[in-house]
C-alpha cells in the first residue's frame, strides 16, 4: 500500500527534519542501526521500558515491515509510512 492511499497524520517536514536527525551517515536511508535509535526513543517516549534484547526484536519486526522494498534499510517514503502509523496507532508525537 503507497502513501497516496493512505490517511497523513503527520506533517511532511516534521518527517524530513527527524529522517535527517536519524540519517546519521547522510547517506539518504535509514540503515538497521539507525533505525534502532529511532524505535528506541519512540519507545522511551511512549513508556515502553524494554530490556535491549527486546528492543532490538522490536527494531527489527519494524524494520520487516515497513522496509517495502526489502533491501534491509528504510528509504524517506518507507519512514514517512512508518511515523504516520507510529502517531496515528501508537500516539506518538514529533
Amino acid at each position: 500500500m503507497s502513501l497516496k492511499s493512505k490517511p497523513t497524520y503527520v506533517d511532511n517536514e516534521k518527517v524530513k527534519k527527524l529522517f535527517e536527525k536519524y540519517d546519521l551517515n547522510k547517506n539518504g536511508v535509514i540503515d538497521p542501526d539507525e533505525f534502532m535509535a529511532i524505535m528506541m526513543d519512540i519507545l522511551k517516549q511512549l513508556g515502553e521500558e524494554l530490556p535491549e534484547k527486546k528492543h532490538r526484536e522490536v527494531a527489527e519486526e519494524g524494520l520487516q515491515r515497513f522496509d517495502l522494498d526489502n533491501n534491509g534499510k528504510i528509504d524517506y517514503n518507507e519512514f514517512f509510512d512508518f511515523i504516520n502509523f507510529v502517531v496515528s496507532e501508537k500516539g506518538y508525537t514529533l
